[in-house]
């Protein structure tokens, strides 16, 4: 009677914890402001793609598969079988980007986004889990000046474009460990989520102001699609981890609304392949290296625009030094770079990005080597760069982790 005793009081401070994390999760989402824009190469195809990892994985490069101590990433669904807790993440993301462009425009953008949000609770020997992610970024804001021929003579007039909106994913996953040192997993998504564009012709500047009003359009597609993630992890004694995943993707479609102009279109989406390492060199000092890669080629023949497309080849790696601690509490430092494609260019060549990183962990609360509650930071510096388009930008990631029994 003591052990269900005891069993009954972990599971309530586990639903408990839970509880706190989601209300803080919908509050958090709800008294957000809207998300700003983060790139200009999203303009360019269907979106700029957002990795849906946390604050660890963002410090150390890691493009979210085969991290050590990671359980809830929708790249890696077998990860959440080698961690059976109780577990709940929640991510947010804030971005400033300088850009300069070939027709001499330059200027600065800034925006946030949650791009992840999940919990993870066992069952069936196993533990399913729940998230919803970031999948394409697709807010976007523009204007030009330009010269139009009216009454006879030169004009200058302003053009606003503003494309607001993004893609996410909602995630049902389960995971089992096989044996002691190895799990598969998958998860099945459902693409969601809309989009705004709204162009304005402002003809405020004219030298006979009042004779022409300003011109304004806009149209609206939402987007549905489905995706499955399957992926297998395994421990190499106490010392390696690997893992591999394909995510596939049907196709993504936009459907207009009754007010639209446009027709409705469909995307080709392409397969994703994921494969990742974590090593132990030594007590307190791990390395981690991670790629993916896509070939977004069949796309091209889906967009209305002139676009560079190609396939997207991406690295990470990173080094995690765990010793370090503050007041008793684990204070890991954590460093990372990580280079690859775009895979959406607004000139003639590919697009490019490399990102330099750094970090750091503050365990809240710790049994044995399993992190009950803890938060993760990163800040990245980076930069893109085509063949008209050059961006560098700062990047900060900070995710809450809670963990129970």
């Amino acid at each position: 009677s003591q052990i269900g005793s005891h069993c009954g009081s972990s599971n309530g401070i586990a639903m408990k914890q839970f509880i706190r994390t989601l209300v803080l999760a919908l509050v958090i989402s709800l008294v957000a402001t809207p998300s700003g824009a983060q790139s200009l190469y999203n303009a360019a195809g269907m979106g700029l793609p957002v990795e849906a990892i946390d604050g660890r994985a963002r410090a150390l490069g890691n493009l979210g598969i085969g991290l050590w101590g990671s359980g809830l990433l929708p790249g890696d669904p077998a990860a959440a079988g080698m961690f059976i807790v109780p577990t709940a993440v929640i991510v947010g993301q804030p971005s400033w980007v300088d850009y300069d462009h070939e027709s001499g425009n330059s200027g600065s953008i800034q925006g946030s986004r949650f791009p992840l949000m999940g919990v993870g609770y066992p069952g069936f020997s196993g533990i399913f889990t729940l998230s919803l992610s970031s999948f394409l970024d697709q807010h976007y804001k523009s204007q030009r000046s330009l010269e139009l021929d009216l009454r006879g003579e030169k004009s200058e007039v302003t053009d606003l474009f503003e494309q607001d909106g993004s893609i996410g994913s909602l995630n049902f996953g389960y995971s089992r460990p096989i044996g002691t040192s190895a799990a598969l997993g998958f998860s099945l998504g459902r693409y969601a989520g809309s989009i705004l564009r709204q162009l304005e012709r402002d003809f405020s500047t004219l030298s006979f102001p009042g004779a022409l009003e300003s011109y304004q359009t806009s149209s609206r597609w939402t987007y549905s699609g489905t995706s499955l993630t399957g992926g297998m992890a395994a421990n190499l004694g106490t010392f390696a981890r690997v893992a591999a995943s394909v995510t596939w993707s049907g196709d993504l479609n936009a459907t207009a609304s009754d007010d639209t102009p446009g027709m409705d279109r469909s995307f080709s989406l392409p397969m994703q392949y994921r494969l990742g390492t974590s090593i132990v060199l030594a007590p307190g000092l791990m390395i981690t290296a991670s790629t993916i890669r896509a070939d977004w080629a069949d796309i091209e023949r889906d967009l209305d625009t002139p676009t560079t497309v190609g396939s997207t080849s991406n690295i990470g790696v990173g080094v995690e030094l765990s010793r370090a601690n503050i007041f008793g509490l684990a204070l890991p430092l954590r460093f990372g770079y990580r280079t690859g494609k775009l895979p959406f260019s607004l000139g003639s060549g590919v697009a490019t990005e490399r990102i330099f990183s750094a970090g750091l962990g503050l365990s809240l609360s710790q049994a044995d080597d399993i992190v009950l509650g803890g938060v993760d930071a990163a800040i990245e510096r980076g930069r893109r760069s085509g063949s008209v388009l050059s961006e560098a930008f700062w990047r900060a990631t900070i995710s809450l982790r809670v963990s129970g029994y």
